[in-house]
C-alpha cells in the first residue's frame, strides 16, 4: 500500500463563470479542509470545483493519537488566520482546534460530524483488524449501507472514489486514525463559546453520525445554520456536492449582519427538520436543501401551500419555497390564472427579453405582448416539463425552463381569424433572476408548430412579420459576419469548456462541438443510446440514433456554413438518475441548401441565425432524451425578411 501524502496539500478550486457575473471572490483568509477517516483530498475535489476560492489548504488527519494532540499539530501547520470545514473525524478534529485557539478561526462549517464523546471503542478495534486481514477494501463495502445514501448505493463511480482513498490510506492510518477518534474530547458543553458563523451539513440519510448529533450541534451553537443535503447519507461532499457546494459558497459570505437577519428564519414559510421528527429543544432551524424537480410532480407539489422553504431566497416574496417552485408558480399566475399584473413585481423596470423574431427592452412591452398573445389563445394553459437551474440568492438564479403549451385559437388577434382549431407546442425559457425579479430573459417558442396546427399559411404570416420590421428599417435581424472561420482557418479542434461547470457539462460542450462545428455526426451515435427520443420543433418524436443525426444534419443542410456558439449551460442531477444539461446556444450562416426547413424552399441565401435551447437527460454515461426548441417560422421571416431588402435594392 503507497503512503498517504502527510503534507498539507494546496487547492486552487477553479473559477466559476456563472450568470455572467464577475465571479472573484475577495476572501481575506484561506480556506482550511479536514478529511474524514481514511480519506484525502479527493473527498473534497467535486465541490471545490463549484467554488472560487484564492487559497484552499487540505491539511492530513496523521501524526498523532488523540485529537488535542492532532488538533495541536494542525494548528501549528495552518495559516495565522483561517476558515475551517471539517467533515466526519475531520470536524470532530475542528471542534477541538476551535477549542484551542478560537481566535485564529474566521469561519467554521462542520460536515456529517457530531460533537459527542466516542461510544464505538470496541466497534473501531474489530474493525481495524479486520482491514489488517482482508485489505481496505472490504472494510468499506462492508458499511457501505451506512455510508451513502440508498439513491448511491449502485453508484459504482462513488464506491471506487471511497474505496480508493481508503486502499491508498491504507490500514496503519485506519488505526491511527481511530485512536484520534477515541481519544477525543467531549465538545457538547464548549458549544456555547464558539462565537463565529457556522455551517452544519447533514445529509439527509446520515446513518454514521445521526442527524440528532447534528440537531444538537445547532442547538449549541449561537451562530450555527444547520442544512440537509438531499440524495446524500455520510459521504455529501462526493454524493451531492453541488448542494454542499452550494452552502459553503454561501458561508463564505456570512456575516453577523447576514446571520441576524437571517431571511428563512423571519420571512416566508417555517423551516422543517429532514425526518419530520421534533427538534432537539433550542435548535436552529433546519432548512432542508431539496429543490423538486418538475417530471415527477404534479403542479400542487411544485406549487404548495404548506410545504417549507428548502433553499435559501433572500428578497423573494414569502410564497416561494424553492427556486424551481419560483419558476412554475409565477409561470402559471401570470399566463394560466391571467395574473398579468405580477410582471411588474417579477420583472424589473429595464428588463431585456430576447425572443426569436426581435428584441424587448422594458416590462409594460412585456405586459403588453402577453397580452395580446392571450387574446388570441383565451384557453391556453402552459404545462412545466422541466426546470434546470444553478446560482443562489447571493449571486442571482439562472434557470432553464421548459413548457409543453395548448389552446384553441378561438379569438381574432396577432394570427388573424380565428380558426377554432387546437394547438401544442413546446417552449423553452431561459430567465436570470435576483431577489423575486426576472431581469433578462430569452424567449424560444415553436411558433410554426402553432402555424401548421392551425392550417394557417406560414408563408403569409412570415412575409407579414417580415414586412413590419422592413417598414421599420430593418434589413436584417442580426447584424456581423459569420464567425465559423477566421479567415482561411478550419475549426477549433477543441471545445471551449470555459462554461462548463462539472464533467458532465464539458462534455456536453464537446459532443456539441463535434457535430455542429467539425460537422462530425457520427459523435450522436457514440454519445447518444441506441434508444435516445428526440422531442424537436413542430413536435416531432424521433427514436434512435439514426434520426437523431438525421435531423441535425438536415438543419446545418440548410444553412451549411453556419456557425455555433454556446451561450449557457447549467445541470442538475435527475430524480430519473443520470443529469439534466440545459444548453442555450446560436447558429449563424446563409440559406444556401436543402435540409429540414422545408418550409424555406429553395436555397435564397439569405442570413439566418437561429436562437435554439437544449435540454439532455445524460444517464450512464449516454443521453437518452433530447428536448430541442428552435422555431422554423423564424427562420422564414428572417428570408422574407432578406428578399424584400433585396427586392428594395438594399444589401443586407
Amino acid at each position: 500500500m503507497s503512503e498517504p501524502n502527510r503534507d498539507p496539500v494546496a487547492m486552487n478550486s477553479h473559477a466559476n463563470p456563472d450568470l455572467e457575473r464577475d465571479s472573484t471572490r475577495a476572501h481575506a483568509v484561506p480556506l482550511v479542509l479536514l478529511p474524514g477517516t481514511v480519506c484525502d483530498e479527493r473527498l473534497f475535489a467535486p465541490m471545490l470545483s463549484e467554488l472560487d476560492h484564492s487559497e484552499i489548504i487540505v491539511l492530513p488527519l496523521t501524526g498523532a493519537r488523540t485529537t488535542p494532540d492532532l488538533a495541536a499539530r494542525l494548528l501549528a501547520m495552518a495559516p495565522k488566520r483561517f476558515s475551517l470545514l471539517g467533515f466526519s473525524l475531520g470536524g470532530i478534529v475542528a471542534l477541538e482546534m476551535i477549542a484551542q485557539a478560537p481566535e485564529r478561526i474566521e469561519r467554521l462549517a462542520l460536515v456529517d460530524t457530531t460533537a459527542a464523546p466516542d461510544g464505538n471503542v470496541d466497534v473501531r478495534r474489530i474493525a481495524t483488524e479486520k482491514a489488517r486481514g482482508e485489505g481496505m477494501t472490504g472494510y468499506i463495502l462492508g458499511s457501505w449501507d451506512k455510508l451513502v445514501s440508498p439513491a448511491n448505493r449502485n453508484d459504482v463511480k462513488l464506491r471506487d472514489a471511497i474505496v480508493s482513498m481508503a486502499v491508498d490510506a491504507g490500514a496503519d492510518v485506519l488505526a491511527e486514525q481511530s485512536d484520534i477518534a477515541i481519544h477525543r474530547n467531549d465538545s457538547r458543553p464548549r458549544l456555547g463559546a464558539i462565537d463565529v458563523p457556522t455551517l452544519i451539513l447533514a445529509g439527509e440519510d446520515e446513518q454514521v453520525c445521526s442527524l440528532d448529533a447534528h440537531a444538537e450541534l445547532a442547538a449549541g451553537i449561537p451562530v450555527a445554520r444547520y442544512f440537509t443535503i438531499p440524495k446524500a447519507g455520510h459521504f455529501s461532499p462526493l454524493e451531492n456536492p453541488a448542494a454542499v457546494a452550494r452552502h459553503v459558497r454561501d458561508w463564505l459570505d456570512w456575516t453577523q449582519e447576514t446571520l441576524s437577519n437571517e431571511p428563512s428564519q423571519t420571512k416566508g414559510a417555517e423551516m422543517s427538520d429532514a425526518t419530520s421528527k421534533p427538534q432537539t429543544k433550542g435548535a436552529s432551524p433546519v432548512a432542508v436543501e431539496n429543490v423538486l424537480q418538475v417530471e415527477r410532480h404534479d403542479y400542487p407539489d411544485l406549487a404548495p401551500t404548506n410545504r417549507p422553504r428548502s433553499q435559501s431566497l433572500n428578497g423573494f416574496d414569502d410564497i416561494y419555497t424553492d427556486i424551481v417552485d419560483y419558476i412554475i408558480r409565477c409561470t402559471h399566475k401570470i399566463w394560466d390564472e391571467r395574473d398579468i399584473g405580477l410582471i411588474y413585481t417579477h420583472y424589473t423596470h429595464n428588463c431585456v427579453l430576447y425572443g426569436t423574431t426581435g428584441t424587448i427592452y422594458n416590462r409594460e412591452d412585456v405586459v403588453r405582448d402577453t397580452i395580446q398573445r392571450l387574446v388570441s389563445f383565451p384557453e391556453r394553459r402552459g404545462m412545466g416539463t422541466q426546470v434546470i437551474w444553478n446560482g443562489n440568492d447571493k449571486d442571482g438564479f439562472y434557470t432553464s425552463h421548459l413548457v409543453t403549451g395548448s389552446g384553441r385559437h378561438t379569438q381574432y388577434g396577432h394570427l388573424g381569424q380565428p380558426t377554432g382549431k387546437p394547438f401544442v407546442s413546446r417552449t423553452i425559457a431561459d430567465c436570470m433572476v435576483f431577489e423575486n425579479k426576472i431581469y433578462r430573459e430569452w424567449v424560444v417558442a415553436d411558433t410554426m408548430a402553432i402555424i401548421q396546427q392551425l392550417g394557417l399559411d406560414p408563408h403569409h404570416f412570415a412575409m407579414k412579420t417580415a414586412k413590419a420590421k422592413f417598414d421599420a428599417g430593418l434589413i436584417s435581424l442580426d447584424i456581423g459576419e459569420n464567425r465559423r472561420f477566421l479567415g482561411q482557418t478550419p475549426p477549433n479542434e477543441k471545445a471551449d469548456t470555459s462554461l462548463a461547470h462539472n464533467d458532465i457539462e464539458a462534455q456536453t460542450i464537446e459532443m456539441l462541438h463535434e457535430v455542429f462545428t467539425k460537422r462530425m455526426f457520427g459523435q450522436i451515435a457514440r454519445d447518444y443510446a441506441p434508444n435516445a427520443q428526440y422531442h424537436g420543433p413542430l413536435m416531432k418524436e424521433l427514436y434512435g440514433q439514426a434520426a437523431i443525426i438525421h435531423q441535425h444534419l438536415g438543419l446545418i443542410g440548410s444553412l451549411p456554413d453556419a456557425s455555433f456558439e454556446i451561450q449557457h449551460v447549467a445541470s442538475n442531477p435527475c430524480e430519473e438518475g443520470g443529469t439534466k444539461v440545459a444548453v442555450r446556444w446560436l447558429m449563424e450562416g446563409h440559406h444556401l441548401g436543402y435540409g429540414i426547413l422545408g418550409t424555406l424552399g429553395d436555397p435564397t441565401g439569405k442570413r439566418v441565425q437561429v436562437m435554439g435551447m437544449t435540454h439532455y437527460h445524460w444517464k450512464n454515461g449516454k443521453i437518452v432524451d433530447e428536448w430541442n426548441v428552435y422555431d422554423e417560422l423564424s427562420l422564414l421571416v428572417q428570408v422574407k425578411l432578406g428578399q424584400l431588402a433585396a427586392e428594395a435594392g438594399v444589401a443586407d
